[in-house]
């Protein structure tokens, strides 16, 4: 039996925020976010909401879907870059909200490509040790915490926001077909929350220097993503034995509309192949693939047979592409 995915979930925040809102207190406009982003409205969790929270809600819907009761779940991967703390690892807080008995829980940090990361490392886990029947992965995100609302370069991207997938076995054929992993290191300062690690212990003159929030280069992320998404989408088809021909669907990390524009255009896609939730969601990080890949199911986009590739960059900087054959 091969490896695939066999139920999805998602968990949006109910609390809307829109263009007009940021507009109130940081130097933008909805007409310039939209046309710079394409991004309508963000979610934002509620007061006292964590990121464990959002992932426990994204993965109870996940495995509801997947038929599967909690004591059937073998292991837990959560993708998160916002965790609930330092440590103990998000993933150690979504199995207490959830339940579990007593299984691998662990947190994979590749910032927005961790759940495409987390997907990989999960089924590696099941190849390697057949025990493990059904593992769940997680991608959670609470941007709003740590994003600074004085720097409308990075604020107005992002939302909060889960989604899920539970792997199980599939007949043969089907599941995963072939991936692509990839970092560039000598990129690590594109992306990134500078201050609160060891590196840079968090102090009175960090947090008077705003080094507690997240900061981007996003010009830099741009000439990145362009090249490195393209490339490791590629990469996966040739790993599956297919080519962008094959693909029926490509659910990409939802960052910015424009950069959804230029890697279908460089792909060879047409937009009506991949779908997009960002204009709705902003980019959720390491949630975006997930929530994405459960909303294209929700509403019928993704038949038995179909060839669906799952693409994403992150910090560090890192990319990744799976090539799925939908069962």
């Amino acid at each position: 039996m091969a490896v695939g995915i066999i139920g999805t979930g998602s968990y949006l925040p109910e609390h809307v925020v829109t263009n007009d809102d940021l507009a109130a207190s940081v130097d933008t406009s909805d007409e310039w976010v939209i046309a710079h982003t394409g991004i309508k409205e963000r979610r934002r969790a509620a007061a006292g909401e964590v990121t464990s929270d959002l992932g426990q809600r994204a993965a109870r819907n996940s495995l509801e879907q997947a038929g599967l009761s909690l004591d059937q779940v073998d292991a837990l991967v959560v993708a998160t870059s916002s965790p609930d703390k330092i440590q103990p690892s998000t993933a150690a807080h979504v199995h207490e909200k959830l339940g579990l008995q007593a299984i691998p829980a662990f947190d994979v940090g590749a910032v927005c490509s961790g759940f495409v990361y987390a997907l990989v490392t999960a089924a590696g886990l099941m190849t390697a040790f057949p025990q493990h029947e059904h593992v769940a992965v997680v991608g959670s995100e609470v941007y709003s915490r740590i994003l600074d609302y004085e720097d409308r370069t990075t604020c107005v991207f992002f939302g909060d926001g889960a989604g899920a997938a539970v792997l199980g076995r599939v007949p043969e054929g089907y599941g995963i077909l072939g991936c692509a992993l990839t970092t560039d290191s000598s990129h690590l300062d594109v992306v990134g929350v500078p201050a609160g690690g060891t590196q840079e212990p968090a102090d009175a003159d960090t947090v008077r220097d705003r080094r507690h929030f997240f900061h981007m280069d996003g010009r830099r992320v741009w000439e990145f993503a362009t090249q490195a998404v393209p490339r490791v989408v590629k990469e996966a088809l040739t790993d599956a034995g297919l080519d962008v021909r094959d693909i029926d669907l490509l659910i990409t990390h939802q960052a910015n509309a424009r950069l959804i524009e230029d890697i279908a255009g460089t792909c060879g896609l047409p937009m009506d192949r991949i779908p997009t939730t960002v204009e709705r969601y902003g980019n959720t990080a390491a949630a975006s693939v997930p929530i994405t890949l459960h909303e294209a199911h929700e509403r019928g986009r993704l038949k038995r047979g179909d060839i669906v590739v799952l693409a994403a960059v992150g910090g560090g900087m890192t990319a990744g592409a799976v090539v799925l054959r939908w069962y």
